[in-house]
């Protein structure tokens, strides 16, 4: 089942405007009834107090009470008035249809009678003063009254409040579900466009056109941005491997044509077994050559496509460098250059095994080949922090100025290289670079002041 995140904002704000809205709607209702309740109550002693106006005290004897009923109570209200030993003063129908011992101490009550509502109140020992009586001293009887009146109008309005109630809340509610769809639905429409624009990325087109308001909105702006890096590498990504795979084919098209010319000219007329061994022999180092191409295309891949999590052994920076001196040893010799070390202390590095000893070797038979007869290359290695730093140093005429950008690019060879006898493939520094980057490293190369070129490597210590 698919997602939604259109849904569940819908959902979660609908939810959440309902529980909302009913609680509001049920404090509102209950607020409105205990109102109208105290009302009725106001209305109740205002009418116990009409009651309590008609009651008079009898001429011949002063402890007993005479009670004349008003004409004023509304049709259905019940009330009994009773003096202090018990006795029915008055009474509205028929004494027991009001609860008066299920009422206990409490002033106001609710209860059903013929069938209805009523809503009562109960007043003790009211005292029954005659304004005629100027003697203080003589003690006033006491009366007790519980009086109530039907609540069918009441029920009938709070019904009506209540479905008002619940109406409005419909109402509401609806309207915050059209309003958050609406908002929701406008919202999502910068997500839409980034999805159509980065639907439209292929390999033939990369050009992702964003428009404004995705990135002026904060909440897509970081996706935004995030989309445009990760296009922009897989396009560099993907050119690299183009510009890879037409170079890698020109080369190899470079060297399957010098094999099969010399193969061709071995091949012409009638030679002695000395001229034909000259042609294979030529031919051998074609096949030399060719190798040697397919062999760094292959190294090149396995150090970008292998993995760094698994590179845990720690190896000596120093003694990887040794290890590359000692295997050029005899290349030095054969250009008649020396081969200096200098090292202020000693450092580990997590690395696969042979891969930095590759990387000095390919920097040191870079620097040999081009440093003039009786001259030196040095390389000396120092801590700054956690960061070793190696520096290979040449006496040779240098990189011109043009090919400084390009030399960690594949393939990418200078005028002083592109000759068979000087220079390879191109290759060499891109896998150095590979290697550094492999290592969390920095590369870096320049000419020297006055002569030679300077190649320095920094890499992190385990």
């Amino acid at each position: 089942m698919n997602r939604s995140i259109r849904r569940n904002i819908l959902v979660i704000l609908i939810v959440a405007q309902g529980l909302l809205t009913a609680v509001c709607a049920t404090a509102l209702v209950v607020y409105v009834n205990q109102q109208r309740l105290a009302v009725i109550d106001t209305e109740l002693e205002r009418r116990i107090g009409l009651l309590v106006a008609a009651l008079q005290i009898d001429d011949e004897d002063s402890s007993k009470l005479v009670f004349t009923a008003p004409e004023t109570p509304s049709e259905g209200d019940l009330y009994i008035i009773r003096d202090q030993k018990g006795a029915i003063l008055g009474a509205s129908g028929p004494s027991k249809a009001l609860p008066e011992q299920a009422v206990g101490a409490a002033s106001s009550f609710s209860f059903a009678a013929r069938g209805e509502p009523y809503r009562g109140r109960v007043r003790r020992g009211i005292p029954v003063i005659d304004p005629d009586e100027e003697n203080s001293a003589v003690l006033t009887p006491q009366v007790s009254i519980w009086y109530a009146i039907p609540l069918v109008d009441f029920d009938r309005g709070s019904r009506r409040i209540v479905l008002i109630a619940v109406g409005c809340s419909l109402f509401w509610v609806a309207s915050s579900c059209i309003i958050a769809w609406f908002s929701v639905t406008n919202g999502m429409v910068p997500l839409v466009e980034l999805a159509r624009q980065a639907s439209a990325v292929s390999e033939r087109s990369w050009a992702l056109s964003l428009p404004p308001d995705v990135r002026n909105i904060s909440e897509t702006r970081s996706l935004a941005l995030a989309l445009e890096a990760l296009v922009a590498r897989l396009s560099a990504a993907f050119q690299r491997q183009r510009t890879f795979v037409n170079d890698a084919a020109h080369e190899l098209k470079t060297v399957v044509a010098i094999q099969k010319s010399s193969l061709q000219v071995a091949l012409q007329g009638d030679k002695t077994a000395s001229e034909y061994r000259a042609g294979l022999e030529r031919a051998l180092e074609d096949v030399d050559r060719l190798n040697a191409l397919v062999y760094r295309m292959l190294s090149l891949a396995s150090i970008e496509g292998s993995d760094r999590a698994k590179e845990s052994d720690l190896v000596s920076l120093e003694e990887t460098i040794f290890a590359a001196c000692d295997q050029l040893a005899p290349v030095a010799a054969a250009y008649r250059v020396a081969i200096t070390t200098q090292f202020t202390g000693r450092y580990l590095i997590a690395s696969e095994e042979g891969l930095l000893q590759t990387l000095w070797v390919t920097l040191l038979e870079n620097a040999l080949r081009y440093s003039p007869p009786d001259s030196s290359v040095k390389i000396t290695c120092s801590l700054d922090g956690q960061i070793a730093t190696v520096v290979v140093e040449d006496c040779g005429a240098g990189i011109h100025a043009k090919d400084l950008p390009h030399v960690f690019d594949r393939f990418y060879r200078g005028d002083a290289s592109r000759s068979r006898e000087t220079g390879g493939f191109g290759l060499g520094l891109a896998i150095a670079k590979a290697i550094v980057e492999k290592h969390h490293g920095q590369i870096e190369i320049k000419n020297r002041r006055g002569s030679g070129t300077i190649v320095r490597v920094s890499l992190p210590c385990a």
